[in-house]
């Protein structure tokens, strides 16, 4: 299924600054964490970030309703394109922590 990427969120900014700074770390094969605070969906997807598709990444999340994709995921989707990571990574979200790392 493919996702469209946020405009906005309140976890986008954090979620970038990590990257960034973390890139390397990510790129060897590390995985990043990042604080989002309390609160939302706990899950673990795939995502496929594709350089030729500005608009949507693609993932392995099974439901029907695209708009219910976790918020949280959703960013750190985002944050990665914006940061012109491409490929597979796999991302989870559980007690207010982001994990990612490249698969």
């Amino acid at each position: 299924m493919d996702i469209p990427y946020v405009t906005r969120s309140k976890f986008l900014d954090v979620c970038e600054a990590t990257i960034r700074s973390g890139r390397a770390n990510l790129d060897a094969g590390s995985s990043l964490q990042i604080d989002v605070g309390e609160g939302g969906y706990v899950g673990r997807t795939l995502v496929q970030i594709r350089p030729i598709d500005p608009v949507n990444f693609g993932t392995d999340w099974e439901r029907d309703d695209p708009t219910r994709f976790p918020a949280r995921i959703k960013a750190a989707a985002t944050a990665l394109q914006r940061c012109n990571c491409a490929g597979s990574f796999e991302i989870s979200h559980s007690d207010g922590r982001i994990e990612i790392r490249r698969v």
